[in-house]
């Protein structure tokens, strides 16, 4: 089986995140599988999650499909977030190769291709594509889990907020999977919820400390005081964490920190000569990759 999702909006597919509406789900799907995945439980995000899927524009769009995984699903009463990453192995399919394809892959001419919509099809999409010459084994394998990121942060200036977000979309081009409030929250979201929930889920959480962060950090004051008592919490119950990485802005021996960081490892990212070098030293350490250390040698005098 795939997930297939169809949407009009063009270069949705080049986004970290989508939403459809809850109405859509399931449509086009054979009425058989419907009960199986109507629930949209924890069981069926993870059948979701495991399976490949092929994301696709309407026929008027005229912009290539391409295969990957959802990687996040989230519900409200209206709508359906999915977090989506694309299989980079898997070339692009033409707006043309993929109307050749509608039959094997079980997606009517007529109307399909004109609605906006998530189908379950039971169909063996890496077949399908083996077949057609796109890949050249029938396997889609899983993708390896990305590192999932959360970013806690305030809201200090419109332009603070656009470079949170351009180091977010850098981290999502760069394999991380990046769990931020300006993509995954919508209206009427419980705001709480989110942040406990992200900062449980998140295996590292990026603590950007600009003075007015640290300021509101210390007093407990807003959204950003109600993450810092989680993180405080967490800091507590396990004092050799490294799940928070404090990220500054500035260059200065002494950046600004709450004071439940201010003896940790951080990364500069402001404006210096050392933010190329530090921005890949943030990433490798988010991917895990660590400097190897050379052979241990024999000792010279023995």
């Amino acid at each position: 089986m795939y997930s297939l999702l169809m949407t009009a909006e063009a270069g949705a597919w080049n986004q970290p995140t989508y939403s459809i509406g809850a109405d859509r789900y399931l449509e086009y799907t054979n009425k058989a599988l419907i009960p199986r995945f109507q629930s949209l439980d924890d069981r069926v995000i993870e059948q979701l999650k495991a399976m490949p899927t092929l994301f696709t524009y309407e026929k008027f769009v005229r912009e290539s499909a391409q295969v990957g995984r959802i990687t996040q699903i989230q519900r409200n009463s209206r709508d359906i977030r999915i977090t989506l990453a694309m299989d980079s192995s898997v070339p692009l399919i033409t707006p043309e190769r993929f109307e050749q394809l509608y039959r094997e892959l079980d997606i009517s001419p007529k109307f399909e291709d004109h609605r906006t919509h998530w189908a379950i099809k039971e169909v063996d999409l890496g077949e399908v594509l083996k077949s057609a010459g796109i890949i050249a084994k029938a396997v889609l394998p899983p993708q390896a889990r990305p590192p999932k990121v959360f970013i806690s942060y305030s809201w200090d200036s419109p332009e603070h907020r656009q470079w949170v977000a351009q180091l977010a979309t850098y981290l999502r081009q760069n394999g991380i999977d990046v769990i931020l409030d300006q993509w995954h929250l919508w209206g009427g979201a419980d705001v709480p919820a989110f942040m406990h929930r992200s900062l449980q889920e998140a295996d590292r959480v990026l603590v950007i400390c600009t003075q007015n962060y640290v300021e509101k950090a210390n007093r407990r004051a807003g959204g950003v005081g109600f993450e810092h008592m989680i993180v405080t919490g967490e800091l507590m119950r396990n004092l050799g964490t490294d799940k928070f990485i404090p990220i500054v802005l500035e260059s200065t021996s002494n950046p600004p920190r709450p004071a439940e960081l201010s003896t940790r490892f951080f990364y500069n990212l402001g404006h210096s000569q050392e933010y190329l070098t530090q921005l890949e030293a943030l990433l490798r350490e988010l991917h895990g990759i660590r400097t190897p250390l050379p052979p241990l040698g024999p000792n010279p005098y023995a």
